[in-house]
């Protein structure tokens, strides 16, 4: 699984812009991480150098007082433990909002560009300051999605935000059961950090590339004429995993506006097509059972364009 996920992590949207827009995400929640490594470290006062370690142990835990190296109160650790929880908080609420509307936005805006245009623009020709998703002609229900997808990413920043806050607790409550010295317990903080950045980068990644596809889809959506059948093409990322490769990369599939009222096939002119909507995912779903989706899995990069059934026939 873990050398799944590795190959994952290593795929790139088409969209240069979208790859770009993850990217500062990560860099980020990284500093995040910092910031709570560095705060905790200097509040501890714990060094990378050796220091004359005294056995600060409180009711079978060790805490560390800035002042004097004594031992602190329970509630003073939970004072710490708190401050990191309401900075984490404030950071998930950001995130989830800002991070959610730029993609969202971003497809919206990458849908609207030639196709040579849509691989090779950077993300500065962007203009993402204040997302206004009325000049795509967004209706409720897509604002509604919108809303949906900001809740759904809130809940798995949430997750991180436990487990960094899980993390640095038991790292520093485990060093003091084992009497580590400061410096120890500093390079174990430290050492955490790449697990800890690899929590965010799964959220990140694979929310960016989610709602930028969604933005995308609903674009082309609202800027196609309600009687004209929308065909999509997919697009996967060189060594996509092989349900990507199976379900979406170079498959021809119709966008309908919502889902349908039972199973993912409709008929254009006589021919079945697979179909997809905004919002249409595997999540709940078996291995055994997957569909195609608007991404396939988490660090998913696959993504969608338009197609137009005239060109097969120049083509073939």
């Amino acid at each position: 699984m873990d050398l799944l996920i590795k190959a994952h992590k290593v795929e790139m949207s088409p969209w240069k812009a979208v790859n770009q827009l993850s990217k500062r995400y990560e860099k980020y929640t990284h500093e995040i991480t910092k910031i709570v490594i560095k705060e905790v470290s200097r509040i501890l006062r714990l060094k990378l150098k050796k220091a004359h370690d005294e056995d600060l142990i409180f009711k079978g835990r060790i805490m560390y007082n800035p002042k004097d190296g004594k031992p602190i109160k329970m509630k003073d650790w939970k004072r710490l433990e708190k401050a990191i929880v309401d900075y984490l908080h404030i950071e998930r609420e950001y995130l989830e909002k800002k991070m959610v509307e730029d993609s969202f936005f971003l497809g919206g805006l990458i849908q609207r560009l030639e196709e040579q245009q849509k691989k090779t623009w950077d993300i500065n020709k962007f203009d993402l300051t204040k997302p206004d998703f009325a000049k795509f002609d967004f209706t409720d229900y897509d604002m509604d999605l919108i809303e949906a997808y900001k809740e759904g990413t809130g809940i798995y920043l949430q997750n991180v935000n436990d487990r960094v806050r899980a993390k640095v607790s038991s790292i520093i409550v485990e060093g003091v059961k084992q009497r580590k010295t400061k410096s120890e317990i500093w390079q174990d903080l430290w050492d955490s950090e790449t697990d800890l950045n690899r929590d965010w980068d799964r959220v990140v990644v694979t929310e960016t590339a989610a709602a930028s596809n969604n933005g995308l889809l609903i674009s082309e959506i609202r800027s196609t004429p309600e009687e004209e059948d929308i065909f999509m093409k997919g697009i996967s990322a060189p060594g996509a995993c092989a349900a990507c490769e199976k379900l979406v990369h170079e498959q021809v599939v119709v966008l309908v506006p919502q889902p349908l009222e039972s199973g993912e096939r409709v008929k254009v002119d006589g021919k079945s097509y697979v179909a997809i909507w905004p919002g249409k995912s595997n999540y709940g779903r078996s291995s055994k059972n997957v569909w195609t989706a608007i991404i396939m899995h988490p660090y998913c990069r696959c993504t969608w364009s338009r197609w137009y059934l005239e060109l097969e026939k120049y083509i073939s």
